[in-house]
């Protein structure tokens, strides 16, 4: 399994480069502007998306057909893929991190405790889109998959601009009682965990069934 992640890892190395100068771009801008929260959700999307990316490379070169050869279970194999999501979101976090607590120094100012849940909050959601996609990737193919993605985000982010737009009271109380409850990032922590868990399950199912060609 080392070495299927390690090929993900490999896949984007010429593109890593290219990536993390986009992100910084994007994060410099909206980090001077005080959008730390924004910084975090993008390199959340980012993130997401660099995966789908790794997706798309073993399509096209028909990664299936030799993987199915390997003295490797299906079970292996998407555990690869799940580990190397895991992975990925881990260095979006930390980067993630790094940029906030640049901009922060740079504007002189302190981490909050918003911002610092959102700072969690962002590579969760992130994780829980990587649940939704893959299971469209092994079943309908990465193009699908990013369809998948692409609604994960747009439908919330839809819903969040039209209540803005429309009853901002509920987005602000909202809001202030969910930073009340104490167990509310243990919680979150505790969906994404069982999202990962059973988009693995389903994955695994999908791709045991599947006729590879």
């Amino acid at each position: 399994m080392t070495g299927l992640v390690l090929k993900d890892f490999m896949l984007m190395k010429k593109n890593a480069l290219y990536i993390a100068v986009v992100m910084l771009f994007f994060a410099g801008i909206y980090g001077s502007m005080g959008s730390d929260s924004f910084v975090s959700f993008f390199v959340s999307v980012m993130v997401v998306s660099i995966l789908i990316s790794t997706m798309s490379y073993d399509e096209f070169y028909h990664w299936e057909r030799y993987a199915a050869v390997l003295p490797l279970s299906r079970r292996q194999i998407v555990g690869a893929k799940y580990l190397t999501a895991l992975l990925f979101f881990a260095i979006g976090g930390l980067y993630t991190m790094a940029i906030d607590g640049a901009s922060l120094l740079l504007r002189g100012g302190s981490l909050s405790g918003e911002a610092l849940l959102v700072m969690v909050l962002a590579p969760l959601t992130g994780m829980v889109g990587a649940a939704v996609t893959l299971p469209f990737y092994y079943r309908f193919g990465a193009q699908r998959s990013r369809t998948a993605m692409l609604v994960f985000y747009g439908v919330p982010s839809l819903l969040v601009v039209v209540v803005a737009r429309f009853a901002p009271g509920l987005l602000k109380g909202g809001l202030e009682v969910s930073l009340t409850l104490g167990g509310f990032l243990a919680g979150c922590a505790l969906f994404t965990a069982v999202a990962l868990g059973l988009s693995f399950l389903l994955s695994v199912r999908i791709l045991e069934k599947k006729e590879i060609k």
